[in-house]
């Protein structure tokens, strides 16, 4: 009589384990991608908070927010694209900013100064990646405008602080 032993696994032993490991890390993936979203709109937030004060330090200054540098033909969906790094580096080289402040992946930050309007002043605009499609903005998410990126017709992420001349 001859007994037989077995050493090591069967192959639906090891496909079953496979399968298993496959299907956790594919649940530890989906959460850390969700982890990450959520990473960057804190950091969009706080980079916000950040230009918001030292937009007011430069006006209690000088009397006025930096300037849009808009001009047309230049791409201003692209970061550095005219307006917002040119305004930024105002406000670094009045030393309320360390650096410019970029966007850490995602849509970009874009600022724009509307001198002409006392209501609306200068306004920080960028989109949250979280979150669902609102009309009224996350808060303090201001929504001023009737279309555009902080429409209050409109749905969308965006996030927009509005910085009121006085």
């Amino acid at each position: 009589m001859t007994k037989r032993f077995s050493r090591g696994f069967t192959l639906i032993e090891l496909l079953v384990v496979i399968a298993v490991i496959g299907i956790l890390a594919s649940v530890v993936m989906a959460s850390l991608n969700s982890a990450r979203i959520k990473a960057r709109d804190a950091r969009k937030i706080a980079d916000f908070k950040n230009i918001s004060t030292a937009l007011y330090m430069y006006q209690d200054t000088y009397g006025r927010m930096p300037p849009s540098y808009f001009t047309y033909g230049i791409n201003n969906e692209v970061e550095g694209g005219g307006n917002y790094e040119l305004s930024m580096q105002d406000l670094v080289n009045a030393g309320f900013l360390s650096e410019i402040p970029k966007s850490p992946g995602g849509p970009k930050y874009h600022y724009y100064n509307y001198e002409g309007s006392p209501t609306i002043g200068a306004i920080l605009v960028t989109h949250l990646e979280g979150g669902q499609n609102t009309t009224t903005g996350i808060p303090p998410s201001c929504r001023p405008f009737t279309e555009n990126w902080c429409s209050q017709t409109h749905a969308s992420k965006a996030y927009c602080l509005c910085h009121p001349t006085y």
